[in-house]
C-alpha cells in the first residue's frame, strides 16, 4: 500500500480542524499512509469539511457564552448596587424617624416644663 496524497490532504484538512496546525500533521500523516482511493480522499475531505464546520460553530457558541456571561456579571453589579442603595436609603429614613421621635419626646418634655413653670407663677 502506498502513500495517498489526496487522503493525505482530507486527513490533514480533519486534523486541522480537530486539534489544530499538530492535528493536521497528524491527520495528513494517517490518511496519506491509510490511502483510500479517491472515495476515502472524497469522505476524508468531506469529513474535515464536517469537522471544520462543526468548530466554528462550537467556537461561536462559545464566544456567545462568553458575551452572555459578561451580560450576567454587568446585571449582578447592577443588582448589588441597587441593593446597597436601597439600604442606605432605608438607614437614612430610619434616622430621621428616630430623630423625629427625639424632637416628639423633647416638645413634650418643654411642654410639661412651661406647665410647671405656669403653676409656679400663679
Amino acid at each position: 500500500m502506498g502513500f495517498n496524497l489526496a487522503s493525505a490532504v482530507g486527513g490533514a484538512l480533519e486534523g486541522f480542524a480537530m486539534g489544530g496546525p499538530v492535528g493536521a500533521i497528524a491527520g495528513g500523516a494517517a490518511g496519506g499512509a491509510m490511502g483510500g482511493g479517491i472515495v476515502g480522499a472524497t469522505g476524508a475531505a468531506t469529513n474535515g469539511t464536517l469537522s471544520l464546520s462543526t468548530s466554528s460553530f462550537l467556537a461561536g457558541t462559545e464566544a456567545l457564552n462568553e458575551q452572555n456571561l459578561g451580560f450576567q456579571l454587568q446585571l449582578q453589579a447592577q443588582a448589588q448596587q441597587f441593593d446597597e442603595a436601597t439600604s442606605e436609603k432605608s438607614e437614612l429614613m430610619r434616622e430621621q424617624n428616630e430623630l423625629r421621635n427625639v424632637a416628639m419626646e423633647q416638645r413634650k418634655a418643654d411642654i410639661e416644663i412651661t406647665k410647671e413653670f405656669i403653676k409656679s407663677i400663679a
